[in-house]
């Protein structure tokens, strides 16, 4: 994992910026929500993916992405207003939350 993911991706949360992720073969744009490890130790970000490509098939929704398989991270260039409705902090997921959106 590259050293610089976690100052970009914990501003992007702080100041809600969407975030460009190059993922596998793939490169999507996401609101990011939550970044930590899960309980196996696995770093993961949770976001939900407003466009580019997927190998679901969905380019919208829900998605947590796997660090270990993300080639690159950047700021995309735009803002998100808050929060999806489904978001719930302290997600249960994560053993060890980085960073996460505020309520507010």
């Amino acid at each position: 994992m590259k050293p610089d993911f976690d100052a970009i991706i914990c501003q992007a949360i702080h100041e809600r910026l969407l975030l460009l992720i190059d993922y596998g073969d793939t490169q999507r744009v996401v609101q990011p929500h939550v970044y930590g490890d899960d309980h196996a130790g696995d770093r993961l970000l949770s976001a939900f993916q407003v466009s580019g490509e997927s190998t679901s098939g969905a380019s919208r929704g829900w998605k947590s992405f796997r660090m270990d398989r993300v080639a690159s991270v950047a700021l995309a260039g735009g803002r998100f207003h808050g929060a999806q409705p489904e978001f719930q902090r302290n997600d249960g997921a994560f053993g060890r939350i980085i960073c996460q959106l505020s309520n507010g």
